[in-house]
């Protein structure tokens, strides 16, 4: 028994740190959860005891006993250490979805550690697999008792058996494991693909099929600019309340240009992952609509070649992230630039400097002055890891002020491409639209990122129009002004377009238009609007739920949290979502909210989870 005693202690203080840190949960557990949650902590238990058993049987064969113990220990700190940073920065333990992003993105999920970590953090990380080994070594010379190798062997079967038990029941319970055993899980998941992941979801978007627009009109006297941000969040930028001045190029257009200038006060974003947002914004289609309407639909520039303009594309990304080189392979514009053609060194993640991509847009737009043109301008700035000229380091207290440089950094640029526009005599001429695909959570809600999260600080957005004089009926620019109190969405982009370019009418489009589940900037928007946030489709299986937003209150549904959590803000009043309102919700509300989510068959099995849920 004292044998027995001594090969348990270390693995059962490791249970009772995990059991410490889901103090909060384990109340809310339900008696399954409990149930494989107790299941892996003796597994857990059962997996160390048997290395330590290995390893005493391996002291007199040097080369196998390192061999095991380099290749165990250092996996088992990892998984330890690196679950609870993710945790208390995240509010929830790796899952099969983080393992998704590395499998899937490693170049970038790679350059998110480089630049996450230092050396202090890697000789932290090589300290302690050192002293843990050295402790391993000396417990298990002392304090471990050799095991006969029959009985050995019959252990590690009973302990392989029962970590594949608990493998068949992971992907329903994945945050209800000891880290451990959830690495371990999550690592096979992914090398055998034990789930339904084997279809293409979650792997980046598909190729499209360029729908043909056979229509020839007029062309246009105004040109048409579209800046898509990256990961800018509403409430960083100054015009929307930041106690730093990080857009003074905005704000200047808004003092020098009251009537032009419109600044939208609550739009939101239809998905807080750019694989979802940016098609989304392209095309209009939201991520809860069968991806065959998705890859059908016309983007923007489409409808600009019935006007014969001059068109380009011009990002600060690569478009092999979430495979958009597939998405875009049918393409034809006059300028087709991005980091992958550009010849431009690697700056901020896997994009290029924002700079170098406005100088383009700059020399761009000189070369077409005389002619109508329209163009998608996408920047990468504010991506994390928030990269910026030194010059622009101007708040350095936090780590939201890294942020706000980046946003800061953005403006000026921004300000380069106005000016640029006053130099060639385009003010006068030119609508230039701003949105961003989704924001930024910077510790909010336990969060570091965005796809995780669907709270208001990772799908609320900026929404801004310039929009020259003499291009707007009265009757639209009175719409225009009234729509910036109303609820809109990054999703409003496409029909704004479609108004802009008077093809709302043309009977040869209507089938396209009617896809759109997102309202002209230019017409009335309906006071009980709702827009539904969705990162978890045919397309993505990021498992992040449910949003749905009203102009007073917002709903959540978290499918990433075990159990699973119904969240509901009055978020005008409380705009960082601190108070949960979730027994204030009534039933009426709940339906509604159901009755929209029920009208896109891609939303049947999470309507499905709020039912039984909420039932």
């Amino acid at each position: 028994m004292k044998a027995v005693i001594k090969i348990l202690i270390f693995p059962i203080l490791m249970c009772l740190v995990d059991i410490y840190f889901r103090r909060e949960l384990l109340g809310r557990y339900s008696d399954n959860q409990l149930l494989f949650y107790f299941s892996s902590l003796i597994i857990s238990i059962g997996f160390f005891a048997f290395v330590l058993l290995l390893l005493k049987s391996l002291e007199s064969k040097p080369v196998f006993y390192f061999g095991v113990s380099i290749l165990v220990f250092p996996l088992l700190l990892f998984s330890f250490f690196g679950s609870y940073t993710f945790f208390s920065l995240n509010g929830i333990f790796p899952n099969y979805y983080t393992f998704l992003y590395f499998k899937t993105e490693p170049k970038s999920a790679m350059m998110i550690i480089r630049d996450a970590s230092g050396w202090k953090e890697l000789f932290g990380l090589i300290f302690g697999i050192g002293i843990l080994l050295a402790a391993v070594r000396w417990y298990t010379k002392n304090h471990v008792e050799k095991l006969q190798g029959k009985w050995l062997i019959l252990f590690g079967l009973l302990q392989f058996t029962a970590f594949e038990s608990l493998i068949s029941f992971h992907k329903k319970y994945d945050q209800c494991a000891i880290v451990d055993a959830n690495f371990a899980a999550c690592v096979q998941r992914h090398a055998f693909t034990w789930d339904d992941h084997s279809e293409f979801k979650g792997k980046g978007l598909e190729e499209r099929i360029p729908p043909k627009l056979d229509l020839k009109l007029a062309k246009k006297k105004f040109n048409v600019v579209v800046f898509v941000f990256e990961s800018v969040r509403k409430r960083s930028l100054h015009i929307y309340g930041n106690q730093h001045e990080t857009t003074p190029n905005f704000a200047a257009m808004q003092k020098n240009f009251p009537e032009n200038f419109f600044v939208f006060k609550q739009p939101v974003s239809i998905a807080s992952t750019t694989m979802l947002a940016v098609p989304g914004i392209l095309t209009g289609i939201g991520p809860y609509q069968d991806k065959s309407v998705l890859y059908s639909q016309p983007l923007l520039w489409e409808y600009a070649k019935i006007f014969d303009y001059k068109t380009f594309f011009l990002s600060s990304h690569t478009l092999k992230w979430y495979k958009f080189d597939k998405f875009y392979k049918k393409e034809k514009l006059d300028v087709w630039w991005n980091k992958d053609n550009s010849g431009l060194p690697y700056f901020n993640d896997l994009g290029i400097k924002d700079e170098l991509t406005i100088q383009k847009l700059n020399r761009t737009i000189s070369k077409y002055s005389k002619e109508p043109f329209f163009g998608v301008v996408q920047l990468n700035t504010t991506h994390y890891p928030y990269e910026v000229p030194k010059k622009y380091n101007k708040w350095n207290n936090s780590f939201s002020d890294t942020y706000d440089n980046a946003v800061r950094y953005q403006d000026a640029i921004i300000g380069d491409f106005f000016k640029q526009l006053k130099k060639n005599g385009l003010l006068e001429n030119t609508i230039v639209l701003f949105t961003s695909d989704h924001g930024e959570s910077l510790t909010e809600h336990h969060n570091i990122g965005h796809v995780e999260s669907n709270y208001t600080e990772t799908i609320s957005v900026p929404l801004l129009a310039y929009i020259p004089d003499g291009i707007l009926s009265e009757r639209e620019k009175k719409q225009l002004k009234k729509n910036r109190s109303q609820l809109t969405s990054n999703i409003d982009i496409s029909p704004t377009i479609v108004d802009l370019l008077n093809l709302d009418e043309e009977p040869a489009l209507q089938k396209y238009f009617k896809h759109y589940t997102g309202y002209s900037l230019l017409k009335s928007i309906p006071d009980d609007r709702m827009i539904i946030s969705l990162n978890n489709n045919q397309v993505a299986s990021f498992n992040t739920g449910l949003s749905v937003c009203s102009k007073d209150w917002h709903y959540l549904f978290r499918t990433n949290l075990v159990p699973n959590k119904e969240e509901f803000y009055f978020w005008r009043k409380d705009i960082a979502e601190l108070h949960d309102h979730q027994k204030l919700l009534s039933k009426k509300q709940r339906n509604i909210i159901l009755n929209l989510v029920k009208r896109y068959p891609v939303c049947d099995k999470l309507v499905e989870k709020v039912k039984r849920k909420t039932d």
